[in-house]
């Protein structure tokens, strides 16, 4: 779609996702606004299920439709489509490569301190169950943070029994984008394997898996991509899938389903990354209403203006509020994506964004347990300038009252 300047696109856009309308959307990277077409494919598919049945031919749609959207998502990250495999979760993603390498007793897995809990749970699993080890690497955030030093702290805890290291591309803890790029460069000159939790990297950065160099990449579909729930999609490069085994085995992880000697121990997977799709009957509403999202990203607002805007609005809410008083800001300035983290001398996080909320601010509190534990707000594309300048008022009024 066409349109005559920004302000145009902006206000054509906002009212394809009423949600937008009705409060200061602040809160992305929780659940993006599902916009119209895509509440219309899924109010539509569900009510033809619910009219007409359903019946045995819907399973080859269903794998044509899944074919499609793997095609939709390898465009907007930069894969090939048989590198993307339809997932339920950034979480099932995560889980699909942690439970499939052939894990030794003593191999090392390197993640961070601000991982998220789909991480850190998994590992704790693995550990437990397999015998690796699991080291923690400090991220400092605000003013401390030092890409150099980080990246030295990265490399000085690499040893010959390190096979992994796990990272967010962009972390929802303190809001910072990790140096992708340069932690592959230098992980894959000591031939470890780098996974990204890319829950909120996709859609919120420019993200192309083959400039990146990534192995795995973890995609949530609710988020930046303005999915339904119950949806997200794993990457993962050519030449690591034959260091994968899937863990759950369906009709849909086979090659040739209705072929299959039944008398046999032994199977074909299906070809390349559709061997980890688990789904024998993903629930077609929502798989047709992500693909929608994503055609809507794609051919009506355009990926690269989203995310240039993303963030551009970030760093203008540092703009408007690094100099409040008793604010401290957790992002480390340079590093911003679609967030800005801070905190308040005095206000516990919480109570603060309880009172945000009630003036229609969708913020929210990063959990107690993921330290420095500040408040996020996420600045997705449909936001304005003037929203932004109207919570950096009411937030001065709140805590100068």
């Amino acid at each position: 779609m066409k349109y005559k300047n920004d302000n145009e696109k902006l206000k054509i856009i906002r009212e394809q996702m009423p949600a937008t309308l009705k409060v200061h959307y602040l809160n992305n990277g929780t659940n993006g606004p599902l916009p119209k077409v895509t509440a219309d494919a899924i109010q539509k598919e569900a009510e033809k299920e619910f009219l007409e049945g359903r019946y045995l031919p819907f399973i080859s749609e269903l794998y044509e439709n899944m074919d499609i959207t793997r095609k939709l998502l390898a465009e907007i990250v930069g894969a090939s489509y048989e590198e993307i495999a339809l997932t339920q979760s950034t979480t099932e993603a995560l889980n699909i490569v942690l439970w499939g390498i052939n894990w030794q007793s003593g191999d090392e897995v390197i993640t961070t301190n601000i991982d998220h809990t789909s991480v850190i749970a998994p590992l704790a699993q693995v550990k437990a169950r397999r015998g690796i080890t699991v080291k923690y690497v400090s991220v400092k955030y605000g003013e401390e943070y030092n890409e150099d030093k980080f990246l030295l702290n990265v490399k000085k805890m690499i040893t010959p029994r390190t096979r992994m290291l796990v990272v967010p591309h962009v972390s929802f803890a303190t809001g910072m984008t990790f140096p992708i790029k340069k932690l592959v460069d230098m992980c894959h000159e000591h031939n470890v394997m780098v996974m990204v939790d890319g829950a909120q990297g996709a859609g919120a950065v420019s993200t192309n898996m083959h400039e990146l160099g990534v192995d795995f990449y973890a995609i949530a579909g609710r988020k930046w991509l303005l999915g339904p729930e119950g949806i997200g999609a794993l990457y993962i490069a050519k030449d690591r899938i034959s260091e994968v085994d899937p863990t759950f085995i369906s009709p849909c992880t086979i090659k040739n389903r209705h072929d299959i000697d039944i008398n046999s121990p032994y199977i074909i997977p299906a070809p390349f990354a559709a061997r980890y799709q688990i789904a024998t009957a993903m629930y077609t509403p929502t798989l047709l209403g992500f693909q929608k999202s994503l055609e809507y990203l794609i051919n009506d607002v355009g990926v690269d203006w989203a995310t240039n805007r993303i963030a551009k609005l970030s760093k203008y809410v540092r703009e408007l509020i690094c100099d409040l008083p008793g604010v401290e800001i957790i992002t480390p300035a340079g590093t911003e994506a679609g967030f800005m983290h801070f905190k308040v001398k005095g206000w516990e996080p919480s109570e603060l964004c309880k009172i945000l909320n009630e003036k229609k601010f969708m913020v929210r509190p990063v959990p107690k347990q993921h330290l420095p534990a500040p408040i996020r707000i996420s600045t997705g594309f449909y936001v304005t300038e003037e929203e932004l300048r109207l919570f950096a008022d009411a937030l001065k009024e709140i805590i100068t009252k």
